[in-house]
């Protein structure tokens, strides 16, 4: 997975429904078989220690009866939620904690594994509601049993963040740092970027139940999301590596202070003007775990000799991506 950092200093593509996505993976990835399954951006589904959680993410003030409300010629949100085909372990609303005041007085706190708090049961009283009017939808042919057996398994979680970036962006980075994933010099910015990219490509993929090359295209694994956390952090210590490097190659006087600079300049076109050159030189470099190997045992100045492999004058703009490369490469396999 090629990350690009792209000189992000802040989240693009901001929602709260990705926000809510991005919290669950991050609380989440370091369990055995975690994977997420993201039908849209509102509704995806949660392989968790053998169980599955369908959720739908709603980024609006709910109530109890807005849960049910039945817009024209559509469903109700429950009956949304409710409605599969496939057996589900359980059924989550996920939301704001702006919920009805009275209606969420009449919730019985719970707990859920991929949420750490602010789960809810709904009230026996609620369960009667959600019967009476998912019945009248003629959710499962209007079957009584079925539908209460449905929603025993139904909760409600209300997010720690509202729909607005400064405070998730917050809260979604201290539980990064929590859990062990490197968030300094903006790895924790890049890694919900490429998060959020990847949301937003998998809710595009088109899939069927019955096609399952389709429905991995949908899924957003553990092993994905560790190489987000891993590579990112990667990324974000590349820059002090690079002047790590060039500072060593002039004391070395492989380069002089006049190259040096004319390199350095060259770092701030990696991300535009040095994107086929860098592809040309990888393809050149193929074997470029041997010179990581060579670097370890003769240390930075190895590099100068690699470089004269490339070309035989002086060229600013391969030396610069020759050391990006070497620093990235380097980095992954000193992680």
């Amino acid at each position: 997975m090629a990350i690009d950092s792209g000189g992000a200093y802040s989240i693009r593509g901001f929602n709260y429904q990705k926000a809510v996505i991005a919290q669950i993976a991050i609380n989440n990835f370091n369990v055995d078989n975690f994977y997420i399954i993201v039908e849209n951006q509102e509704d995806i589904v949660v392989f968790f220690s053998e169980k599955n959680f369908h959720l739908q993410v709603k980024g609006q003030k709910l109530s109890i009866k807005s849960l049910i409300k039945v817009p024209k010629n559509k469903q109700s949100i429950l009956y949304k939620l409710l409605n599969k085909e496939e057996k589900v372990d359980y059924y989550k609303v996920v939301t704001l904690d702006t919920f009805n005041k009275k209606d969420k007085d009449d919730l019985d706190k719970s707990s859920c594994n991929i949420f750490n708090n602010c789960v809810y049961d709904y009230s026996e009283k609620q369960k009667e509601e959600f019967l009476k009017c998912l019945q009248q939808e003629n959710l499962f042919s209007g079957d009584e049993e079925k539908i209460q057996n449905e929603l025993k398994k139904t909760k409600i979680v209300f997010s720690n963040f509202k729909n607005d970036l400064s405070e998730a962006e917050l809260i979604l980075l201290g539980n990064m740092a929590n859990k062990g994933i490197c968030v300094d010099n903006y790895a924790g910015i890049n890694a919900l970027n490429e998060l959020f990219k990847q949301i937003d490509l998998k809710s595009e993929q088109k899939a069927s139940n019955h096609n399952k090359n389709m429905i991995e295209s949908k899924k957003i694994t553990q092993t994905e999301l560790k190489n987000i956390f891993r590579l990112c952090s990667v990324i974000s210590q590349i820059p002090k590596l690079r002047i790590e490097i060039l500072e060593s190659l002039v004391e070395d006087e492989l380069l002089s202070k006049k190259e040096r600079n004319d390199i350095n300049m060259k770092f701030y076109m990696l991300n535009s003007n040095l994107r086929s050159l860098r592809e040309d030189i990888l393809a050149r470099i193929a074997s470029s775990n041997f010179y990581i190997q060579e670097l370890e045992s003769n240390g930075f100045s190895y590099i100068h000799s690699i470089y004269q492999k490339l070309t035989d004058d002086f060229q600013a703009d391969i030396y610069a991506v020759l050391i990006d490369i070497v620093s990235e490469k380097f980095l992954e396999r000193n992680k």
